[in-house]
This record gives structure tokens, C-alpha cells and sequence, in this order.
């Protein structure tokens, strides 16, 4: 009898182990990435601006997306962004509402690369639906982001059209995202 309840117990442990462990999406991870734009949808191309820099950040469940990839087209909304920045929660969260009012725009913050754990922990908390990835210095340097937050508005075909530091007014995203509608 005692074996039957060692061996039910270590099932339950060994079912357990299985949930909630690292095999669990993270938020902010792949599965945030925006699906395939509907036929229904989509946007005008972006005219002047000047091209946007390309870039592959890490997403905080380790996989990767390639910016160019997001904005070949739709309009991506840049959140550059700090896990220690109180502010930026506030920015982050207004723009994912604006972002979320406009089918098949996408929204991706951005971290320092040095900041992942921290970026993980910062996905959970604001759990937004959206991807949170990390890229390098040289990353913020071409998107003139020194210090969080800064929002960054590319058009379809990777044109930056708008840059925020500090933020954005939801209202004035809401009319540039509107302006991109097709």
C-alpha cells in the first residue's frame, strides 16, 4: 500500500513539475506576434520619412524577430522601453491601447540587450499581448532612443514616420495610425 501511495504521489509531483515551468509561454513572447494581415485589412504605404534601421531583437522567450518582418505591411509602433522605468509602463500601456484599435498594427517594445531577465519580469507584469524584445546600443542610437521611453512610429515598408521621446499623446497616435488605414 505504501508503494501505491509513493507512486501516486511522485505522478503528482512529477505533473506538477510539468506546469507552470519554463515550456510555459512567456508573455511578450513569439505567441504576441501579430498574425498575417486579414485580406480585409490594409494600409497605405508610408511616403517620406526617412528608411528605418533593421534590427533582430530577442524576444523575452528567447525566439527572434526581425523588425523588417513586422512592418512589410503594416505600421509598427516602437516602444523603447526600460524593466526600471516606471514611466514607460504608463507609455507602454497607452500605446498598446491605441495599437489595439487599429487591426494589424503592431506594437513591439524594445530593451536594452543587457536588461532580458528584466525585460522577462517586465512582459509578465504589463502582460499586453504584444512582443518585448531586447536589442543593442547601436539599436537605440538609430532610433535616437538615449533614455526611456520613446515611441517610434514606422510605416508600412520601413519608413519612420514619427518619433516621441518621453511618449506620445494616445490621441495623436490614434491619428497617425488612422492617416496609415487603407
Amino acid at each position: 500500500m505504501p508503494s501505491r501511495l509513493a507512486a501516486a504521489l511522485a505522478a503528482v509531483v512529477l505533473a506538477a513539475a510539468g506546469c507552470g515551468g519554463d515550456d510555459e509561454p512567456t508573455a511578450g513572447g513569439a505567441a504576441d506576434l501579430p498574425p498575417p494581415l486579414p485580406e480585409t485589412v490594409s494600409f497605405a504605404p508610408a511616403t517620406g520619412g526617412l528608411a528605418a534601421s533593421d534590427f533582430t531583437a530577442e524576444l523575452v522567450d528567447g525566439s527572434e524577430v526581425t523588425a523588417s518582418d513586422l512592418w512589410r505591411d503594416r505600421p509598427v509602433v516602437l516602444v523603447f522601453t526600460a524593466s526600471w522605468c516606471e514611466r514607460c509602463r504608463g507609455v507602454h500601456r497607452d500605446v498598446a491601447r491605441v495599437v489595439a484599435d487599429h487591426p494589424g498594427a503592431a506594437l513591439l517594445g524594445v530593451v536594452a540587450e543587457d536588461d532580458l531577465e528584466g525585460a522577462r519580469d517586465y512582459a509578465d507584469e504589463l502582460d499586453l499581448g504584444r512582443p518585448v524584445g531586447t536589442a543593442s546600443e547601436q539599436v537605440w542610437l538609430d532610433y535616437a532612443a538615449r533614455e526611456p521611453p520613446v515611441v517610434v512610429l514606422v510605416g508600412p515598408g520601413g519608413k519612420v514616420l514619427r518619433g516621441w521621446p518621453g511618449g506620445v499623446d494616445p490621441a495623436v497616435l490614434d491619428e497617425q495610425l488612422d492617416a496609415l488605414a487603407g
